[in-house]
């Protein structure tokens, strides 16, 4: 796979979906899967983690090969990772996020950022962990724009959010310390699985 610089546009949630299910894709059928992996692929910047869980989908049902055909002709590789990381998310971190749910008027945010720029040996992708009382589509807009806000590689690198990753989680508690406690355990929860993660992390 060849390495390229992508829009730094942020891609938006898919509405509707429920990116804290197991199969989010798995009462869509897999024709219109197949086409929407195709579109998804060639937009700018690619929607990756929603062609990588369709493609999951059709993996199951022994549907892929046609998908996997379309991540082969616009030379983009699926997220390898994305499963085993939502597993650990959903097992390690909802449970205690539900059980300490912060107040409706809580504001602060976890956030995962799907990065480029690495060799097939660490499975071509990475993760970029942060945390925010921003909208995500702000702070991605930050990181991919450069300077002081912006995070090393992220400006060249930078994907997009992986919603699936972080949206079960949002919103936590606002405090610094809140957040950055969030942080450091959403970056802990992925480093097992995600060959390369980085962010500021408070061990």
């Amino acid at each position: 796979m060849e390495h390229r610089r992508h829009a730094p546009d942020c891609n938006p949630p898919l509405d509707g979906l429920d990116y804290a299910c197991s199969r989010p894709f798995s009462k869509w059928k897999s024709g219109h899967l197949d086409t929407l992996i195709g579109g998804w692929l060639q937009l700018q910047p690619p929607c990756l983690e929603l062609a990588t869980l369709a493609l999951e989908e059709l993996t199951i049902r022994r549907e892929d090969l046609q998908a996997r055909m379309k991540f082969a002709n616009a030379d983009l590789e699926p997220i390898a990772w994305l499963a085993d990381a939502r597993h650990s998310v959903r097992d390690v971190l909802l449970p205690d996020i539900q059980e300490t749910a912060p107040k409706s008027s809580a504001r602060g945010k976890v956030y995962v950022i799907l990065r480029g720029g690495y060799t097939e040996t660490n499975l071509w992708y990475g993760a970029y962990v942060g945390s925010t009382t921003r909208p995500i589509a702000k702070r991605f807009a930050e990181h991919r724009a450069g300077g002081p806000r912006s995070a090393r590689g992220l400006p060249t690198h930078g994907i997009e959010p992986l919603y699936s990753l972080f949206a079960p989680l949002n919103p936590v508690a606002s405090s610094r310390g809140k957040l950055r406690e969030w942080e450091t355990r959403l970056h802990e929860c992925l480093a097992p699985i995600v060959p390369k993660v980085t962010g500021d992390v408070a061990f």
